[in-house]
């Protein structure tokens, strides 16, 4: 049984461009007339071009049998069964039809692509047919708190809360001059995360006392992680006078584990802390005393019972602490701003209306929110053309909301009878989470269809690089990968476990 959705996991130089572009062929030399119906969406202009050219040099290169392309040929002739001449007259047709019809050629960007369907939507979404679409947004934005800012009155609340911001910034003996900050966090806005919860965002910071009563919350447990480390640095030395000894009976005097302790005290409780030396003195009481030492002995049995319990404990609740310490105290450093951001967004959109202009970057956010309400076969209708095959390269670099909705135009086309499509990726080449790609879709991708839908396949050869480049490379991300699960165990045991 053919399954309608196949998932290459491909590195770089195992040919992934080859088996698009040979299935996107396969696909014309079955029908001359399919290129109608077929999506192809990759992430950069150059790559579109690349795979354009690739797919019409190669049906040049069978319909004329040419050496070159000797290669795709028989990969057509092994999927489709025909023979080689049937191939070839069948490629001259698919050629003179895509150049004749080229803007059917669907091969494009994902942001060409979802830009189509918006144009063609214009009357649905209330937007003029001349809209001009924006792409520094981050100009944008820097001009809409430059105005939000030289707009403000003694009476607006905004004031208040900038004010606010500026004098609990001289309290922490931070600069008084906000803006920059105020216009760097501002680009939040357009992030996939902030547009997902603004709303509910928004209602949460109306609410009468919500912010004060919050911070006031955030800084009880920063203190209480504080106050919590430093009752168990001072409970050491405690310990230590309880016990008639001092910081210089113990190995290397106050550069030795008591410095350990001495930080703690002092409310210096970061994971630099542990250092060699605590590592040695956990495992080896021996390591707590000089062995010249007149109280050796009983130093090295006040390690293996009391003190070595305190270094225990103390290693075992840093990082609990920690956690609980940085996770309020980076809530605080931004919540301040947090509360301006629907401000600058509001701002932000009176520019770009009076501007007649629309962002790039509020796109898929706007389409999902219409796809989530709306008939969504209607909606990519609209873009001229019915799709009954979805080709998807580089899988790594999609973000959540623009999966959402590229999985309704692909379940759809999934639905058809004898389709094919395709998804292409590798997540070790995963480079655009700066702007909120998400490797994790990949890794995942089996879970989001049933096992009849969809199948896996790896391409195993790579055929650009040295067999030694290639060991070092798999050697490199398994260690890789097996450190990061580690790290991400502590943090999340459910967050660790997508990186298998």
């Amino acid at each position: 049984m053919v399954k309608p959705l196949t998932v290459y996991k491909a590195s770089a130089g195992s040919g992934k461009t080859f088996t698009l572009a040979t299935e996107y062929i396969r696909l014309l030399v079955e029908n001359p007339q399919s290129y109608r119906t077929i999506l192809a969406v990759t992430f950069t202009n150059k790559a579109t071009e690349e795979m354009k050219m690739r797919i019409l040099s190669q049906l040049y290169g069978i319909a004329h049998q040419l050496p070159d392309s000797e290669g795709y040929l028989k990969a057509i002739e092994e999927r489709t069964g025909y023979k080689p001449q049937l191939i070839s007259e069948r490629a001259a047709t698919a050629l003179t039809n895509l150049l004749h019809n080229y803007n059917y050629f669907r091969v494009e960007t994902i942001d060409t692509f979802f830009q189509s369907v918006l144009r063609n939507m214009a009357r649905e979404l209330d937007l003029t047919t001349n809209l001009r679409i924006g792409l520094n947004d981050t100009q944008v934005e820097e001009l809409a708190v430059d105005q939000l800012i030289s707009d403000l009155t003694t009476t607006d609340i905004l004031l208040q809360w900038i004010l606010k911001y500026i004098m609990e910034n001289i309290q922490d003996d931070k600069s008084w001059n906000v803006i920059s900050q105020i216009k760097t966090f501002g680009r939040n806005i357009f992030r996939d995360e902030y547009k997902a919860v603004c709303q509910q965002l928004e209602q949460k910071m109306a609410e009468p006392g919500f912010f004060d009563d919050y911070t006031r919350s955030l800084r009880e447990v920063r203190k209480a992680a504080e106050d919590r480390m430093k009752e168990i640095g001072e409970s050491f030395f405690d310990a230590l006078e309880g016990e008639s000894l001092t910081v210089d009976d113990l190995a290397n005097k106050s550069r030795g584990i008591a410095s350990f302790f001495q930080k703690l005290r002092n409310g210096v409780f970061d994971p630099s802390i542990e250092n060699a030396t605590v590592a040695n003195c956990l495992g080896n009481p021996e390591k707590w005393c000089a062995k010249t030492h007149p109280q050796h002995d009983y130093i090295v049995a006040l390690a293996e019972s009391m003190l070595g319990d305190i270094l225990r404990f103390a290693v075992e609740e840093r990082p609990k602490q920690w956690k609980l310490y940085k996770s309020a105290d980076l809530t605080l450093k931004h919540l301040n701003q947090l509360r301006l951001l629907n401000h600058i967004e509001t701002k932000v959109h009176e520019l770009n209306a009076g501007a007649n202009r629309f962002l790039l970057s509020d796109t898929q956010q706007l389409l999902h929110s219409l796809i989530g309400e709306s008939d969504s076969p209607f909606i990519f209708e609209k873009i001229g053309t019915q799709i009954e095959h979805v080709m998807i390269d580089e899988f790594q670099d999609t973000s959540t909301v623009q999966w959402q909705n590229f999985k309704v135009l692909l379940s759809e086309a999934m639905s058809h009878e004898d389709t094919s499509n395709l998804v292409v990726g590798d997540v070790k080449q995963s480079i655009y989470r700066w702007r909120s790609g998400d490797w994790r879709l990949l890794n995942d991708i089996e879970r989001q269809f049933s096992a009849l839908q969809i199948e896996t396949r790896n391409l195993g050869t790579n055929y650009r690089s040295e067999r030694r480049v290639i060991a070092f490379k798999n050697a490199f991300f398994h260690h890789a990968a097996e450190l990061e699960y580690q790290s991400q165990e502590e943090l999340s045991k459910t967050e660790a476990e997508k990186l298998r």
